[in-house]
C-alpha cells in the first residue's frame, strides 16, 4: 500500500484500474540538438514550410475530430472553444514557424521546437495563474503538429477499457477532450492547476481529479489499484482488502448523500426555521454556467470577465462580448447575470495591454474600478456590450474594488453616458464590490449609488489583514473567518439594511459550510458560490437555526483570532458549553434580522 497527498483539481471518489501515460517515455517526442543542426539552403525554405503547412493541416483534422467528441458529450460541450482556441493558436504557431525557417534558415522541426519552448517560457514568467496554465495549451499543440512531422502515431485514449484511471506526469488539453467518451473515472497527475483545462474538463465530467504528486509515473505502474479521494487530495495505490471495503461503504455513503442533495436542488433554499438563503453560482469559464444550471442556482452572482481578457492577445470589441454574453443570458433563461467589469492591474494584465508600448505605464499599478477607469475605452467597450444585451435578459453590471463614491459615480456616468448613445430604453442595475478597507470608511457614499453590491471576501481578507496573496493560502491566520473580517461584513450587512439595499456574498469562502453558517448569522441573505459545492452547502443551510447563528455570529466578532472562532463554531455543533471569549462589545453590533 503506497498513500500519496496531492491538491484537489476535482472532488469526489474513485476505485479503478491505473493506466499510465508516461510522457517522458512514450509520448515526449525526441528532438534534434540544436548544437548539431545543420542549416539549411535558401532554395529548401519552401519545402521546409509546405511540410509545417501539411502538418498544420493534419493537426486541424485532428483538432475536428475532437470537436466532434465534444459536440457529442453535453458534459463538456464548453470545450468545443478550447478546440476552436486551439485551432487559431496552431495557425500562429505555424505562421510563427515559417518566418523562423525563413529568416534562420533552420529545418521545420527545429523552428517549431524553438518557437514552441520561446512561446511557453514567456507564459510562464507572466504573474497570472490563468496565463500560466495556458503554456500547457502551446505545448500540446507544438506536440500534435511535431508528431505529424514526425510521422509519429498517438495513442488512441478513446480506446480505453471501462473503469480506469489515467496516470500521468501532465494532461494536456486536448487529451482529457479525448478521454471524456472513454472509460476514465479519474486523473491522478504531477502537474496541473486548478484554472487548466484538465481540471475544467474534470470537474464537468464529475469525475474526481488529484495533482501535485512527485514523480506519479514512477510511483505507480499501470494495473495498480487505486482509491482516489478528490475531497482530501489523496491516492492510494495497492490498498488492503479492509481499505477497499471501507472506501467502498465511503463511495456508497457519498452516492446516497448526492441524490439526497441533487432531489433538493430545485426550488429555494431554507434554513431549518424558514429563513430563506439565495443561491448564485460564481463563473469564470463558459464550463462553469452548465453546472449553474444543473445544480439549480438562482443565477450567475459573479461572472468574472477578466478570464476574457487575460487570454487575448488583442483587445476583445465590444460586438464580441455582447454575442458572448447574449449567449450566457440566454442560456441562463429567466435567471440573473451580474456580470462583473474587469478585474485588471498590478499582477493580473493580458497580453495586449503588457506589450502595449502606449499604455500609460502609472496606470498598470491600478488595481479594480481604478485601473478600469483609467483604460477608458476597453471599459466602454465592455459596457456597450451590456447595455446591449440587458435591453431583453436580466443582465446586472457589478463594479470591482470599488474605494468609495467618487469612482462609483464616474463609473456609473460612464453607464448612463454609453446608454444615452445607444438609445438604450432600460439600463441595467449597478451594483458595487465592497473588497477594499477604504469602502468600509464610505459606505453611506457607496449604498446612495448601488442597486445592490456584492461583498468580495478574498480580497477583502487580503487587504484587511495585509497578506501576501501567494503565502494567504498557506497561512492558518489569513481566512475570512478572522474576526476582523466578520466585524467588516457584518458593517457591510447593517449599513445595507439600513438603505434597504440588496447584498450578497460572492468569495470562495462562502461555499464552506461553517463559514455559510456564519454569514447567515451577520444576516447575510446571498450568496455567491462555486456550483460544485452548492449541493453541500444546500444540505447544511437547511440545519441551520438562524436564531441560533445569529447569536454565534455575534460571540463570532467577539473573539481575538480565526481559531477561537472555529472552536466557537465546533463548540456549537457538538452541543458543549464554551466559555464565550471576553467580551469587545463596545464595537460589535447586536443587530441581526
Amino acid at each position: 500500500m503506497k498513500r500519496m497527498q496531492g491538491i484537489s483539481l476535482s472532488t469526489g471518489l474513485a476505485k479503478g484500474v491505473a493506466v499510465v501515460l508516461g510522457y517522458e517515455l512514450q509520448r515526449t517526442i525526441t528532438l534534434p540538438n540544436p548544437d548539431q543542426s545543420e542549416s539549411i539552403s535558401r532554395a529548401h525554405v519552401s519545402v521546409e514550410c509546405d511540410r509545417m503547412d501539411d502538418a498544420l493541416e493534419r493537426s486541424k483534422r485532428d483538432l475536428q475530430d475532437l470537436k466532434a467528441v465534444a459536440s457529442d458529450n453535453p458534459s463538456i460541450a464548453s470545450a468545443i472553444e478550447l478546440v476552436s482556441v486551439h485551432a487559431a493558436m496552431a495557425g500562429e504557431i505555424a505562421s510563427l514557424v515559417k518566418d523562423r525557417i525563413s529568416n534562420d534558415l533552420v529545418g521545420v522541426e527545429e523552428a517549431l521546437n524553438s518557437v514552441i519552448v520561446q512561446t511557453a517560457n514567456r507564459l510562464t514568467q507572466i504573474d497570472s495563474d490563468y496565463l500560466r496554465e495556458r503554456e500547457t495549451d502551446v505545448r500540446d499543440i507544438g506536440q500534435r503538429m511535431m508528431r505529424h512531422l514526425l510521422g509519429l502515431t498517438p495513442t488512441n485514449l478513446a480506446d480505453l477499457p471501462r473503469d480506469v484511471i489515467i496516470v500521468a506526469r501532465e494532461l494536456v488539453p486536448s487529451d482529457a477532450i479525448a478521454l471524456a467518451n472513454s472509460g476514465l473515472i479519474g486523473i491522478v497527475t504531477q502537474i496541473g492547476g486548478n484554472l487548466g483545462h484538465t481540471a475544467i474538463i474534470a470537474r464537468s465530467l464529475g469525475i474526481p481529479a488529484v495533482s501535485g504528486i512527485s514523480n506519479v509515473t514512477q510511483q505507480i505502474a499501470s494495473g495498480m489499484t487505486l482509491l482516489i479521494d478528490g475531497e482530501m487530495g489523496i491516492v492510494v495505490a495497492e490498498p488492503s482488502e479492509d481499505q477497499k471495503s471501507d472506501f467502498d461503504a465511503r463511495t456508497v455513503q457519498a452516492k446516497r448523500l448526492s441524490n439526497a442533495t441533487d432531489a433538493m436542488n430545485t426550488g429555494p433554499c431554507h434554513t431549518h426555521d424558514g429563513i430563506e438563503i439565495t443561491l448564485y453560482g460564481n463563473v469564470g469559464l463558459s464550463a462553469d454556467l452548465d453546472q449553474v444550471l444543473r445544480r439549480g442556482l438562482a443565477g450567475v452572482g459573479l461572472f468574472r470577465t477578466e478570464f476574457l481578457y487575460l487570454q487575448s492577445k488583442r483587445r476583445p470589441d465590444a460586438e464580441a462580448q455582447r454575442r458572448l454574453y447574449a449567449k450566457m443570458s440566454k442560456q441562463l433563461g429567466d435567471r440573473p447575470l451580474v456580470i462583473r467589469t474587469f478585474d485588471l492591474g498590478g499582477d493580473k494584465l493580458p497580453p495586449f495591454l503588457s506589450l502595449d508600448d502606449n499604455v500609460d505605464s502609472s496606470n498598470l499599478s491600478l488595481r479594480g474600478l481604478r485601473f478600469s477607469l483609467a483604460e477608458r475605452h476597453l471599459l466602454r467597450a465592455q459596457l456597450t456590450a451590456i447595455i446591449a444585451v440587458a435591453q431583453e435578459a436580466d443582465v446586472r453590471i457589478l463594479f470591482p474594488m470599488v474605494i468609495g463614491g467618487d469612482d462609483f459615480a464616474r463609473a456609473i456616468a460612464m453607464v448612463d453616458e454609453i446608454a444615452e448613445e445607444c438609445n438604450a430604453l432600460k439600463r441595467p442595475q449597478i451594483g458595487a464590490m465592497i473588497e477594499t478597507p477604504a469602502a468600509l470608511f464610505c459606505l453611506d457614499e457607496i449604498f446612495e449609488l448601488a442597486d445592490f453590491v456584492a461583498i468580495g471576501t478574498n480580497d477583502l481578507t487580503q487587504y484587511l489583514l495585509a497578506a501576501d496573496r501567494e503565502l494567504s493560502a498557506e497561512s492558518e491566520q489569513v481566512t475570512a473567518m478572522h474576526p476582523a473580517v466578520l466585524r467588516a461584513i457584518h458593517q457591510v450587512v447593517v449599513a445595507a439594511r439600513r438603505w434597504n439595499c440588496p447584498v450578497c456574498v460572492c468569495g470562495e469562502e462562502a461555499s464552506e459550510v461553517d463559514f455559510a453558517e456564519l454569514l447567515i448569522g451577520l444576516g447575510v441573505r446571498e450568496l455567491s458560490i462555486s456550483a460544485s459545492r452548492s449541493g453541500k452547502l444546500r444540505a447544511a443551510i437547511s440545519r441551520v437555526d438562524s436564531t441560533a447563528a445569529c447569536a454565534l455570529a455575534q460571540r463570532a466578532q467577539e473573539c481575538h483570532s480565526p481559531q477561537e472562532v472555529r472552536s466557537l463554531w465546533s463548540a456549537e455543533c457538538r452541543g458543549t458549553h464554551r466559555a464565550e471569549p471576553k467580551s469587545r462589545s463596545s464595537h460589535v453590533a447586536r443587530t441581526c434580522s
